[in-house]
């Protein structure tokens, strides 16, 4: 292990601390501004390459400030990076530069959060707070749980806004609910309640809004206290796709290619 290694941070995006053996990063809002500067962001991608030098650690713990990953949310962040006004907005109002710029940022970034959520070898859980918006729901996919709270919603944005699904979605969905449901929301979007999500297996748990964050936290130690071994062995033989989701998530890149000579 590295000498002065620390995993206990935070500043104005992040918060990161150990909890007995989880390590435990929340997301403070505005989340794309956080996740998709490259400087916020590389923070994270290496917290994931430090926690996995602590072998008492088995379980990452993702948490995430209401409001974070919601609809006005992320109409402020392609706002901001357009210059369009898209809350009113049909789903024409947006360019192709415009939609290149957006899915850009959203793609150099969140695939490497992807990648390194199936590469560390124990557990991911992702707790999500709120309404949760295409890419960020997409890449929580990864993870090996999710919780939710009560209120929670699942917010296929995408379609609103013509632009197409990313944080591996269309990788993603099939595999929990079939190719047919998850044709259906990924072309036709909408909204899936926390209950309808959990009953489709996208959900692990629901937890009350007031309790959120400690019944994760102690969800996520019971899984830990499963073993560093058993997680990882059983792991590594229940996620089989690895060589799958990279050759997928160099396919969603190469969209970006696409635009590159695209003028506004």
């Amino acid at each position: 292990m590295k000498e002065n290694l620390s995993i206990e941070f935070e500043n104005d995006a992040f918060k990161g601390w150990v909890d007995e053996s989880i390590a435990i990063v929340k997301v403070k809002c505005n989340a794309f501004y956080s996740l998709i500067n490259i400087d916020m962001s590389r923070i994270v991608l290496n917290w994931f390459d430090r926690v996995s030098e602590y072998n008492n650690l088995n379980v990452i713990l993702f948490l995430n400030e209401k409001g974070c990953f919601g609809n006005t949310a992320y109409e402020v962040f392609v706002t901001e990076l357009t210059g369009k006004d898209i809350k009113n907005g049909s789903k024409n109002i947006l360019s192709e530069y415009d939609l290149i710029q957006v899915r850009s940022k959203e793609i150099n970034i969140l695939n490497s959060f992807i990648r390194a959520t199936v590469t560390y070898k124990r557990l991911v859980v992702s707790g999500l707070n709120g309404t949760i918006v295409t890419p960020f729901f997409g890449a929580s996919l990864a993870s090996n749980f999710r919780f939710a709270t009560e209120d929670s919603k699942i917010a296929f944005s995408h379609v609103k806004y013509g632009i197409h699904a990313s944080g591996a979605l269309p990788f993603y969905l099939p595999k929990y609910i079939g190719m047919g449901k998850a044709t259906e929301y990924i072309f036709e979007g909408g909204e899936l309640t926390v209950q309808d999500a959990y009953k489709l297996g996208l959900i692990s748990k629901i937890f009350t809004s007031q309790n959120f964050e400690t019944e994760c936290i102690k969800e996520a130690k019971r899984l830990s206290s499963l073993g560093s071994r058993y997680l990882s062995w059983t792991k590594h033989l229940l996620i089989r796709h690895n060589e799958e989701l990279i050759n997928y998530l160099h396919d969603e890149e190469k969209y970006i290619d696409k635009y590159k000579n695209i003028n506004r």
